[in-house]
């Protein structure tokens, strides 16, 4: 595949301070390109709403985890076009397994139909109920966020001299037109990324998990106002402002209440759709010829050693 794969430094430095910026996260906020198409959070946030409320607080705390989510979807959508360009989808193998899919997708929906909880579920005091056993199990601690604005300067490592030179010759007149202009003017002017770019350089609220060590480490040292000086990463060079710090907290039922409620949906799905399965299955009895069954998964050659 000839695309170039790039995740944003907005997505390596995630405005995902704790779930409250799951629901209000703009969707149309760019996170990733790839070749000449864009990623935006819409495009993600599905994937995250789906995931259980722990696995998105893991999520929240390990921008490792988090970016191999959003590079995972990047690349399933890149070889789906590929695929689809060059007609694989017409293959007599790939229609057998579609139909498959098919049947599977209805079987699923069907179920999903029948195990919907009703609309008013979960109630004010189930959720309250599920809160107060989360933060008992102290799984609703969002960390301390910071602030940020940034000047970001693109160069991968595995770049070649030219582009080497032309990097570090924006990144010296970068410094230079810090030291007598403000940081919002220079970062719309000069940042390579466009969308924190057109808001003077703010990357918004960032929690401290989500940021990259090499980049925290100088951050936490800054006071209000601060910049730090070029960072260097993978992706290029950072240049970052503090506009205010908010310390630990737990996070409110409001905060949590859209993903909370979600997961306990899916769990009174989950416990409907066992229940009516193990119902089907008393009124249609099932009787498995086990021998017959074991040897589904013989191979021709133990079928020829038993010979």
């Amino acid at each position: 595949m000839k695309s170039k794969l790039r995740l944003l430094p907005s997505l390596t430095l995630l405005a995902f301070a704790g779930l409250s910026n799951l629901s209000r996260a703009d969707d149309t906020a760019v996170i990733a390109q790839v070749g000449g198409s864009e990623v935006k959070a819409e495009d993600i946030k599905p994937l995250l709403e789906k995931l259980p409320v722990r696995d998105q607080l893991a999520l929240a705390h390990d921008p490792a985890q988090l970016n191999e989510l959003v590079r995972g979807y990047i690349l399933q959508q890149l070889v789906y076009k590929e695929a689809v360009a060059k007609k694989w989808d017409q293959q007599p193998q790939v229609i057998a397994e579609l139909d498959r899919l098919r049947q599977q997708a209805i079987t699923q929906t069907y179920l999903q139909s029948l195990a919907t909880p009703p609309a008013d579920f979960p109630s004010q005091e189930q959720l309250q109920t599920a809160y107060d056993t989360l933060k008992k199990n102290n799984a609703l601690q969002v960390p301390r966020q910071y602030h940020l604005s940034q000047i970001y300067i693109a160069l991968p490592k595995a770049s070649d001299s030219p582009a080497e030179d032309k990097a570090k010759t924006k990144l010296a007149a970068v410094k230079k037109a810090l030291k007598s202009g403000d940081f919002a003017s220079v970062a719309t002017a000069q940042s390579d990324e466009a969308a924190s770019a057109q808001r003077g350089g703010d990357l918004g609220w960032l929690a401290e998990t989500q940021i990259q060590p090499e980049i925290r480490s100088q951050v936490v040292t800054l006071s209000k106002g601060g910049v730090t000086e070029a960072i260097r990463t993978s992706d290029g060079w950072h240049i970052l402002k503090l506009t205010e710090v908010k310390e630990p907290y737990i996070a409110t039922l409001d905060e949590v209440k859209v993903p909370l409620t979600n997961e306990l949906r899916k769990a009174r799905a989950q416990q409907t759709s066992k229940a009516y399965l193990a119902e089907l299955l008393k009124a249609n009895p099932v009787t498995l010829n086990e021998i017959a069954v074991g040897k589904l998964l013989e191979t021709k050659d133990s079928g020829a050693k038993s010979r």
